[in-house]
Order: structure tokens, then sequence, then C-alpha cells
């Protein structure tokens, strides 16, 4: 069975770890392995129009400060990369927000649309790493990612979309930060497929 553990990495490793999560935007696209729907993402998209198109994304719930917002750092670059939301920049979040407290408490549904309404978003991203760590079989060790996300219309408060993955890498040999890049990607590329299956429902009615 696998375990939802993070703190399995000692501190130095996981500085050097997370460090590559963010240089990993600056590779080329040919080096990346291409998105994919995962049969293992629950993803959730509310049967329901949205106005919703300037979004923040807090730092993501998790045992340090440093995975917390490195996690939450690449799901805001894949968003950027669909073009879906306009987002706010983490300065603008930085002046109404403890982002350490929130990366390892966490934020309820109730904070999170008041911190939305203060930095002029109508729809908060919170999410939580439930996963960030290495699983050693057979004597190869790989890299295990588990994230859940969803999105809140700061209006309504209702939950407009909800995603939660957990993968392991199919290759030992694969860093645990890029690992973690192909997590937050396949998670959105399901959640785009889903979006799209909503769409046409709505214009079939």
């Amino acid at each position: 069975m696998r375990k939802h553990t993070v703190c399995g990495l000692a501190g130095g490793a996981a500085l050097l770890l997370l460090a590559g999560c963010c240089c990993l935007g600056g590779r080329s696209e040919e080096k990346q392995a291409p998105a994919r729907a995962v049969a293992g993402a629950s993803v959730y998209v509310a049967p329901v129009p949205s106005s919703v198109e300037r979004i923040a994304v807090m730092p993501f719930k998790a045992p340090t400060e440093l995975i917390g917002l490195s996690m939450s750092d690449l799901f805001v670059t894949e968003l950027m990369r669909m073009g879906r939301y306009q987002l706010v920049e983490r300065t603008q979040l930085a002046g109404v927000l403890s982002e350490a407290e929130i990366a390892l408490s966490g934020l309820s549904d109730a904070r999170a649309v008041e911190l939305g309404h203060m930095v002029g978003a109508n729809g908060v991203v919170i999410g939580t790493v439930d996963e960030f760590d290495t699983i050693a079989r057979s004597g190869q060790t790989y890299a295990s990612v588990g994230i859940s996300v969803r999105l809140i219309d700061c209006e309504s408060s209702r939950v407009l979309w909800t995603a939660t993955l957990a993968e392991r890498a199919d290759d030992p040999g694969v860093p645990l930060s890029q690992h973690a890049r192909a997590v937050v990607r396949n998670m959105v590329f399901s959640l785009q497929k889903e979006w799209r299956v909503q769409r046409q429902v709505r214009r079939n009615r």
C-alpha cells in the first residue's frame, strides 16, 4: 500500500530537489514528456457555467513551506500555459498572507475566499501536497507525488472544480522534481479534458 508521507527527504536533499522544480520551467518543450490524461486522476467539474476569470493560487498545504510553495508554483506555470485564467501575481498575495503559515497549516474555504476578495480575484485555488517522497521497490528508488486542488468561486463560495492525482514514476532514474512537474501537467491536462466534455454537454442541451 502506498504511504502518504512527505517528510522522508532530508532537509538538504529537499532543497536541491525543489530547486529543480523551479528550474524545470526553463527547459525546452522537446525535453518534457507530453501531458496526458491519467486513469488515476480524479477530476470533477461543476456542470454550470462560470464567470470566474481572475484567480489566485494560494501556497499549497504541505509538511514544509518549500514543498508547498514549489508545488503551487508548478501549478501556476501550468495554468499560465493553459491560458484559461488571469492569475494574481505572487507579490500581490504576499501583502495579505503569511505563505509559511498557509503552506504548513492550509486554508479554510472561507479564509481563502476572503483573501481572494482582498487581492481582487473572483476565484481562489487551494491545494494539498499529499505525497512528495521516494519509494523503494526491488532495490530501486521511485519518485512518488500526490496532490489535490480545488477552485472556489469567491462570490458564491461554490467549488467549481476539484482534481486529485497521485502517481509513482515509471522509471527509477526520474528525479523527484521532474516527476512532480509531470504529475502537475498530467493533472491539468485531465482537468482540461473534463472542461471540454462539460462544454460539449452544455452545447448539446
